[in-house]
């Protein structure tokens, strides 16, 4: 009190002037939590930086303005003292909100592992209306084919949202997957029914099952045709951008690719026995997958023409360059190693070519390369067997005539390596000429 009675107008400001600036702190905390919770700045780095830079600037201007107000206010000391000591009750508030944000966390990750189990177990069970009653409030956060693609891998997938490995959780056998995939598909849109097909190849192929999986899936697929009658295995368009999570197929030739490199020549000729033609972006990959001379007539009767085929070139090469680079490690693995030396046959009578270049390489020298390489591995396991040895014997004789590699001609090979041919033969040219400039006449 003044000595007149009245409020001390100084130390009433100095009051003031602290509260006002204790609370400084804990309000922009809280604001600052309130953003972070209420925007992406959690998942996206973008924002999470740009939020960084927030509190880089408020928590410097905060001092700054409290020197300022304490100053108009003549109360710079308890403007400067209620600005540090609020830092306390900031980090109880960030500490407060923190605690919450882990707890509402906690929760929803355990009611979505909750239903995320009833699925699973739903389809453990084959029970298709129970499927589709457990995806009802998964709706919101996984699409069909995401949820199928999670099912498909429980036991082995380390998704957030799986139940524990150890928590009692049936694995869903291939059979009750295909009854939860068409319980799934549904009602759904062809786009949809399609992801979760695509879901279920890419979980089958994982799971190596056998070839008798597959007419099944060309069946189902078949279904979700808008033309019944269709010879294309395509997706319908448009499509979701990574709609089935981590079993998400790019587009038509992944689904080419997996059925040819995981059941070959089997899986090929049932894409065949299903209606089904390869598309000119599929057929290179369907090529890649067979394994004996049958695989490659199965083709040739669907009308491919396999000369253009063969001189098909990728960033691997073309066909008998790919083939080449396979071989060693394919006849260590086959059952049937004289097939792959009847299919380097086939490959010669369809149009490969033996001086085509890959890398700089003919499928001759790339193939006595892999054989070198494959040798060096292979020195603390099995021997080879006689059958493996002869079949190389004769892949060796049919890519290296007269035990030498053809030499690799232009018309063969890529751009890259024919600037670097006419470079060395320009080199060439030139040395020749310097060097007859020097020699003396007789």
């Amino acid at each position: 009190m003044a000595p007149d009675g009245s409020p001390d107008q100084t130390a009433r400001r100095r009051r003031h002037a602290f509260y006002r600036w204790l609370l400084a702190y804990p309000l922009a905390t809280l604001a600052l939590m309130a953003y972070y919770l209420a925007t992406s700045a959690r998942t996206d780095m973008g924002e999470f930086l740009l939020l960084m830079v927030i509190v880089i600037v408020v928590a410097s201007a905060i001092p700054v303005l409290a020197l300022i107000d304490g100053a108009r206010c003549r109360a710079i000391g308890p403007a400067l003292g209620g600005c540090l000591l609020g830092i306390l009750p900031a980090l109880l508030v960030f500490a407060g909100v923190d605690a919450f944000d882990r707890a509402r966390y906690e929760h929803s990750l355990q009611v979505q592992r909750d239903r995320m189990a009833a699925l699973i177990e739903a389809s453990a069970r084959g029970d298709r209306a129970g499927v589709r009653a457990a995806m009802a409030p998964l709706e919101s956060e996984y699409s069909p084919g995401h949820a199928l693609c999670l099912i498909g891998g429980a036991g082995k997938s380390d998704d957030w949202v799986l139940p524990e490995p150890d928590g009692g959780v049936a694995r869903v056998s291939s059979e009750r997957l295909f009854d939860a995939a068409e319980a799934l598909m549904q009602g759904r849109a062809r786009e949809q029914q399609q992801t979760v097909l695509g879901a279920l190849l890419v979980r089958l192929s994982e799971r190596q099952e056998t070839v008798a999986v597959l007419p099944r899936w060309l069946r189902l697929w078949r279904g979700t045709a808008a033309d019944a009658s269709t010879r294309t295995l395509e997706f319908a368009q448009p499509r979701q951008a990574q709609s089935a999570g981590d079993c998400f197929l790019e587009n038509d030739t992944d689904l080419a690719r997996i059925v040819a490199d995981t059941w070959h020549d089997d899986g090929v000729r049932a894409w065949i026995a299903a209606g089904y033609d390869f598309s000119s972006e599929q057929a290179p990959l369907a090529l890649d997958g067979v394994r004996s001379q049958a695989g490659l007539d199965a083709l040739a009767a669907t009308g491919l023409a396999l000369g253009p085929l063969m001189l098909h070139a990728e960033d691997r090469g073309d066909a008998l360059n790919r083939l080449a680079a396979k071989l060693p490690q394919r006849l260590d693995d086959s059952d049937a190693p004289a097939a792959l030396a009847d299919l380097v046959d086939g490959y010669l009578r369809a149009g490969a070519r033996l001086d085509s270049a890959a890398f700089g390489k003919t499928p001759c020298e790339t193939f006595v390369d892999g054989e070198r390489y494959q040798a060096n591995t292979r020195s603390v396991a099995p021997a080879p067997t006689p059958a493996r040895e002869a079949a190389a014997q004769r892949i060796r004789l049919s890519l290296c005539p007269q035990g030498q590699p053809p030499i690799a001609t232009s018309s063969s090979t890529d751009a890259h390596q024919d600037s670097l041919n006419a470079a060395v033969e320009a080199a060439q040219r030139e040395g020749r000429g310097e060097s007859g400039d020097t020699d003396p006449t007789p």
